[in-house]
C-alpha cells in the first residue's frame, strides 16, 4: 500500500474511494449542512476534550477535524498551544477555516491531508483525538499507528465512534420513517471491515487496533448521549434531504408525514432529541522513562 497521485495531496491507495467521496459529493453535502451535523455531534466535542485531558499548553491533531467544530473546542481549551485540524475534504475545510478565523482563533491549522500517510513531525504531539473520523480509514492499522508516531512519550488518544446501527434509535427511528431500515448491520463481524461509519462498532476491534498501534491503559467506555436536532421546523427542513431521491410522489409524501410524526414525538424543550450509541476509546503512547 502506497500513497497515489491522483490528488492533490498524498492519499494511500486504500483511502483513494473515501477520499473520492469526502473531496467530493459526500463533502460538499456536509459543507452545505455543516451547522445541522455541527448540532447533531457537538455533543461529543465537550466529551473529547475531557476525555484527552487537554491542557493550555497542548499541541493536539484533530484527525477528520471536518469543519473544525472539535478543533476549536480543543484551541478554546489549549489556549497557549496549537491544534491541527487534518481531513480529506476540502469543501469542509473552507468552513472550517472560515469558521475558526470570524471566532478569532490564532492557534489552530487546517490541512487536507490522509491520516495514513500525512508526514507528521514525529513525537510533536500532546493529544489526538477524532469525533466519528477514524471509521474511515481504509487500512486502520496504518493510521493508527501513524497517529501513534505524532505523539509524544505519555501523549493521550481519544475517539469517538458509533456503536452498530441496532443500538442508535437516531439512525434506526429516522430510516424507519423514511422506510429505510437496513436489512443487515452495517457493524456484523462477520462482514468484515469495510471503511464506513459503523465500521468500529465492535470494541474488541477498536481495542485491537488502538493496542496494536502501541496505545497502552486503552479503555473503550459504552457512551449513551442523546443528539439534539433543533426545532421540529429546522429537523424537518434537514432530515427531508435523506429521502430518497428515486422516490415517486406518493412515497415522498409518505416519508415526510412520517418523518414529521417522529420528530414531533420527540420534540422537547431543548428541541427534538434522539438517543445515540458511541464507544468512546482512551488510551496513551507509553512514556520512555
Amino acid at each position: 500500500m502506497a500513497a497515489i497521485d491522483a490528488f492533490a495531496f498524498p492519499v494511500d491507495s486504500t483511502n483513494a474511494d473515501q477520499a473520492s467521496e469526502w473531496d467530493g459529493p459526500d463533502g460538499e453535502y456536509w459543507a452545505t449542512y455543516h451547522q445541522e451535523y455541527e448540532r447533531l455531534l457537538g455533543v461529543f466535542d465537550s466529551t473529547l476534550v475531557v476525555a484527552a485531558d487537554v491542557r493550555s499548553e497542548d499541541r493536539c491533531l484533530d484527525v477528520g477535524c471536518g469543519t473544525g467544530a472539535t478543533t476549536r473546542a480543543l484551541a478554546g481549551r489549549a489556549v497557549e498551544g496549537s491544534v491541527l485540524g487534518l481531513d480529506l475534504s476540502g469543501q469542509m475545510l473552507t468552513i472550517a477555516r472560515d469558521t475558526a478565523d470570524r471566532a478569532g482563533f490564532r492557534n489552530v491549522e487546517f490541512v487536507q491531508g490522509d491520516a495514513q500517510v500525512y508526514p507528521f513531525e514525529p513525537a510533536s504531539y500532546d493529544v489526538a483525538v477524532s469525533r466519528m473520523g477514524c471509521m474511515f480509514f481504509g487500512d486502520p492499522a496504518t493510521a493508527f499507528a501513524n497517529i501513534a508516531r505524532a505523539l509524544r512519550p505519555s501523549g493521550r488518544l481519544a475517539l469517538v465512534v458509533w456503536q452498530a446501527i441496532a443500538a442508535n434509535e437516531w439512525v434506526t427511528a429516522i430510516d424507519g420513517a423514511l422506510g429505510e431500515l437496513e436489512s443487515e448491520d452495517e457493524g456484523d463481524d462477520e462482514a468484515g471491515y469495510a471503511p464506513g461509519p459503523f465500521s468500529l462498532a465492535d470494541p474488541s476491534l477498536c481495542a485491537s487496533l488502538v493496542e496494536g498501534a502501541g496505545f497502552a491503559d486503552v479503555v473503550v467506555e459504552d457512551l449513551h448521549i442523546p443528539l439534539a436536532l433543533g426545532s421540529v421546523e429546522h429537523a424537518q427542513a434537514f432530515l427531508e434531504t435523506w429521502i430518497d431521491e428515486d422516490l415517486a410522489d406518493a412515497g415522498r409524501a409518505r416519508a415526510v408525514a412520517s418523518l414529521h410524526r417522529l420528530l414531533e414525538e420527540n420534540a422537547t424543550g431543548e428541541g427534538v432529541l434522539l438517543q445515540s450509541a458511541t464507544w468512546l476509546i482512551t488510551g496513551r503512547r507509553p512514556s520512555t522513562s
